[in-house]
């Protein structure tokens, strides 16, 4: 007498198949990971970017404006229409910044291993080096008007920015300089740096990235 087809060895087969395909996706998932938190780190890179430029901007056109005077918050830009509106911080969670104030040290001091800018020197309006940054991020307290911002963020960045590779070095004040460029993190293998990793420059078009934080 011929049997038929038993059920129970066929329902081993298609769980070990199920097994199977579960097992790929993970693989795939996983390695597609690191590539996703590369493509957010970059949007909220360019964003810090776009963000920290207006705002010095916006702090230029107010002094050329006021005969040399100096804004005393973001809120002023804002009121006066210099600058859209208080931007935060992409990098961080509270979006706070920190702020930099007249007769502060613009550049901040290089993270240990950071490689400076070759031949980089500060611009000359930028006032010398006084103190170091205190616990609550602004250095020195609040001694003057605004003339730029920094975030607090002490991540590494995936760009040089004058020569620094720590998002909290990266400064955006009056007078100072702003040289994008150079990768740092190693582009996963078979991927795309996502719009393009190649550095930006002050002025050229800039994607308008949706995952970083308003």
């Amino acid at each position: 007498m011929r049997r038929g087809p038993d059920p129970g060895r066929e329902a081993g087969y298609s769980l070990v198949a199920l097994i199977a395909s579960m097992t790929i996706m993970l693989v795939l998932m996983g390695a597609a990971a690191p590539t996703w938190r590369y493509i957010m780190q970059d949007d909220r890179e360019q964003e810090l970017i776009f963000r920290g430029g207006s705002i010095a901007d916006a702090i230029q056109r107010f002094q050329k404006k006021s005969g040399n005077a100096l804004p005393t918050s973001l809120e002023v830009l804002v009121k006066g229409k210099y600058l859209r509106k208080a931007y935060k911080d992409p990098m961080t969670r509270d979006g706070k910044w920190r702020l930099i104030h007249q007769g502060e040290a613009t550049l901040a001091p290089p993270t240990p291993g950071a490689s400076p800018p070759p031949g980089a020197s500060p611009p000359p309006n930028a006032p010398p080096p006084t103190q170091p940054p205190s616990p609550g991020g602004v250095m020195g307290g609040s001694i003057g008007p605004l003339v730029g911002v920094a975030s607090r963020s002490t991540d590494k960045s995936l760009r040089l920015f004058n020569g620094r590779n720590h998002y909290n070095e990266w400064i955006f004040a009056v007078g100072q300089p702003r040289v994008i460029g150079g990768q740092l993190s190693p582009v996963l293998p078979g991927s795309t740096p996502p719009g393009g990793l190649s550095p930006l420059t002050p002025g050229s078009p800039r994607p308008n990235p949706s995952s970083a934080p308003r």
